[in-house]
Parts: structure tokens; C-alpha cells; sequence
């Protein structure tokens, strides 16, 4: 079963705010069976809205509209879906109560009217009363013969409110379990509605090109493809989501099919991954840590990343359990006076070397009597500093028990933003690898 989204409002178009409503609308669908197969994104104002809505109902069993049903003038989205169904808005006497929920002492009929605009919906709709807001939602149903591509197929718009907090609200309590219903509930001639399950997984790499990774999963893309399962990739700087989306109409076989092609994707690539969904490096730092069963501890010596590694460590709760601290030696006199690197090293070898950036991660695990210390120095532009050194050289180091001592060197390309992360999320793959091989 496919699925639209109208999402109304004039600030989403300007760019004046991101459009969270469509993602999060998007995966509560998603898991019921349902695909996401055209977003739409509008204007206030009338014609938009009603264009959008009839594009919407040609390509799509489901119709979800996000925005436009407050008081104001521009809240058009009421009106718009009557136009598009040729309907007539007809009052709800039921929903005054939350129209006018917030309109307590103030006497005046002409704000009063104003808030009951909110308590109109399309003749024939199901209404929605709000919990939070005074903004009503509706459901309704289209007939099948509505529409060339609808012909023998009814087809449903859900119109909901666009402040977040309000549509989370009313589609996890309204229209998620109406859907549901909808999908497994009997259909008219009798039995369940047929339905296709989804399921998804996002699987989160580093160090790893675009183009190398499609090299390495080439034949695992084939047996996906056999198996009805989809491969995207989505690539960032220093970042790249490999997005699995399995199809079957057995539930048990797509979850089958989804775990058997990321096992043969992590068998090819398995280093390069440190999380899936919304983990994030620390997380998958801290996971690793705590697969040991004992405590473990890291600190870091920072010089082109400026406090990005520390950064990244302490967004995952429970980092204070094992990050003990860090030193960030921007300057050379900082790498000199307080990570006491031999002014003669820094002198003989600049301070982007190998030799430094070790030193670096050694003395600062010593400072800080840590397991682990990792150490980050470079050149990040947009000029270099050091004659005969490119933006991008970047070396990493990585120290830790049964005496563990890596440099490495990379050339990072991209701003100078970017060459900071890539290095961060370098070298915390490194250490999560190094905590893993404990």
C-alpha cells in the first residue's frame, strides 16, 4: 500500500524551518507495511494545497496531510481538501469545545468565530478532537470510482495538525491504530486486506569511499536483489548510510532476508561499520566497552580537531564512566608546555608528523592514566602552515594495553569542517576496533 504526504506551510518552503513531520510520518508508516512514495510540500494557499491533494490521491492509497488547520487566515488546509473532493465544509458541533479550549475569560464573538473555523471539516469526514492544541484533525474516506487510478480502490485522506507535538499526537493515537485496523482488520468481501511487510535497516560506515563500498557489495547487491530486498546509500563526508529496505508478504521471511544481506555486507565491510539507525560513534564506543565486562578507560591529545574527538565521545550517556579527559595542544607552545613533546622533535619534524602525533596520544595517556589515548594532528585549511605539506595530511595516533602503538596517515579532502570530522571518525573507528580486539 502506498502512501503521500502534503505537508502545508509557507515557512517550510522558505526554508525557514526543517521539515521533521515528513520524516517522522514516514517511519511510523513505514512500519506498518506502508511506502512512502511521493512527498509534496506546499504553500498556503488554496490552489497549492488542492493541486498537490489531487496528485497525491492519483499515485496513493493513503494521504496524509500535515499543517494548515489552525484559526488563522492562512490555514487553508480545510478548505482546500472540500475543493479537491468537491465537498462542502460543514460545521462540527462537537469539536467547538476544543476550538474555543483556550479562550477562557476573554467575551468576544469575533475571536470566538474566529477559533471555531477549527470545528469545520469536509462534509463527510470522521473527526479528530485534539488533546493538545485546538486544531481538529479529520479522516476521509474517498469512493473508488473517485479518480482513474482509484477505480476499484478506496482510498483515505488523514488531515492532521503541523505543530510537531500535535502531530505526533493525533497520528500515534488516531491514525496509526486506524490504519492499523485498516491493514489487518477484514476487508468487505470478507478475510484480512493483503499486505506487503516492510523492514529496514540503516547501517552506519567510515572510512570508506562511496565507490569502494559499492565495489566490496557488489555481489551482495545481486543476492538482494533476488531476494526483493533494496541497497541505497546515502554518502556524507566521513559518514556514508548504507539504507536495506526488505519486502515479503511473510513478515518472518523479510526479517530473514533482511539480517542475511547485512550479514553478507558486514562480511565485506564489517570494520567500516560502527552503528546502525541513529547510533553514533560514542555509542558504539561505549557499547564495545561494555561487551568487556570491566572497566576501560580513554583520553585523547587533540590538535586538529580542536575538542571535536572529545566532543563526539561525550554524546553518548555514561561517557564520564570511561573518558577520563583530554588536552587540546592547538598551538605548539601548548604541545611543548603541557603535553611536554621535545621542542627538538617538533623542530626536526614539524608538528604534523608521525613522530609528534604519537608522542601526542603517549604522553597524554600517561597524564591521564588511561588505558587508551588517541591523538589527532593536521592540516585543515584552507592553507597549509607547514612548507611541503598539503591540506588534508592527517595523522592519527592510537596507544592502549598489550602494547598497542599506531600511527596513521591519511589525506582527508573536503572543507575544513569536514576534514576535522573525517579525522574524528577515523580514529574513534580505530579505537572501537582496538576495544573489540581486547
Amino acid at each position: 500500500m502506498k502512501f503521500s504526504i502534503v505537508s502545508v506551510g509557507t515557512e517550510l518552503n522558505l526554508g525557514l524551518i526543517l521539515n521533521t513531520n515528513s520524516k517522522y510520518i514516514t517511519e511510523m508508516l513505514t512500519e506498518l507495511g506502508l511506502e512512502c512514495n511521493y512527498m509534496f510540500t506546499v504553500r498556503d494557499d488554496c490552489d497549492d494545497i488542492e493541486n498537490a491533494l489531487k496528485e497525491a490521491i492519483n499515485h496513493s492509497e493513503v494521504i496524509v496531510v500535515s499543517g494548515g488547520l489552525g484559526p488563522t487566515d492562512d490555514d487553508l488546509t480545510r478548505i482546500a481538501v472540500a475543493k479537491a473532493l468537491n465537498k462542502d465544509l460543514v460545521k462540527d458541533e462537537s469539536l467547538d469545545q476544543t476550538s474555543l479550549r483556550f479562550l477562557k475569560w476573554l467575551q468576544n464573538k469575533s475571536i470566538e468565530e474566529t477559533l471555531k473555523r477549527q470545528s469545520f471539516i469536509p462534509e463527510g469526514s470522521i473527526p479528530i478532537k485534539p488533546r493538545i492544541g485546538s486544531a481538529s484533525g479529520f479522516i476521509i474516506k474517498l469512493r473508488p470510482d473517485y479518480s482513474k487510478e482509484a477505480a476499484g480502490c478506496s482510498k483515505w485522506i488523514f488531515s492532521i495538525p503541523g505543530v510537531p507535538k500535535e502531530m505526533k499526537d493525533m497520528l500515534d493515537n488516531d491514525v496509526i491504530p486506524f490504519l492499523k485496523s485498516m491493514v489487518d482488520g477484514p476487508a468487505q468481501a470478507g478475510g484480512k486486506i493483503g499486505r506487503e511487510f516492510l523492514k529496514k535497516k540503516i547501517l552506519l560506515t567510515t572510512d570508506i569511499s562511496e565507490s569502494e563500498m559499492e565495489f566490496k557489495i557488489k555481489d551482495a547487491k545481486q543476492l538482494a536483489k533476488d531476494l526483493k530486498v533494496e541497497i541505497g546509500v546515502t554518502a556524507n563526508p566521513g559518514l556514508i548510510k548504507i539504507m536495506l529496505l526488505a519486502r515479503s508478504c511473510d513478515e518472518k521471511k523479510c526479517d530473514s532476508n533482511l539480517k542475511f544481506i547485512e550479514k553478507k555486507i558486514r562480511e565485506v565491510i564489517g570494520e567500516n561499520i560502527y552503528g546502525a539507525g541513529n547510533d553514533i560513534m560514542a555509542d558504539s564506543i561505549r557499547e564495545a566497552i561494555n561487551k568487556k565486562g570491566s572497566k576501560v578507560t580513554i583520553s585523547a591529545a587533540e590538535s586538529v580537531t580542536g575538542g571535536l574527538i572529545s566532543s563526539l565521545l561525550t554524546d553518548t550517556g555514561g561517557s564520564s564512566e570511561f573518558f577520563t579527559g583530554s588536552i587540546i595542544s592547538y598551538s605548539t607552545g601548548a604541545k611543548e608546555e603541557v603535553l611536554n613533546i621535545i621542542d627538538d622533535l617538533i623542530a626536526q619534524k614539524g608538528v604534523v608528523s608521525p613522530d609528534v602525533c604519537l608522542e601526542m596520544a603517549q604522553n597524554v595517556k600517561r597524564l591521564f592514566h588511561s588505558d587508551f589515548a588517541v591523538g589527532a594532528t593536521g592540516i585543515a585549511g584552507p592553507k597549509s602552515f607547514e612548507k611541503g605539506k598539503k591540506v588534508g595530511l592527517v595523522y592519527c595516533s592510537l596507544v592502549g594495553p598489550n602494547g598497542l602503538s599506531e600511527v596513521y596517515e591519511k589525506n582527508f579532502i573536503g572543507t575544513r569542517t569536514e576534514i576535522k570530522f573525517r579525522t574524528a571518525q577515523f580514529i574513534l573507528n580505530k579505537l572501537r576496533l582496538a576495544i573489540n580486539n581486547l
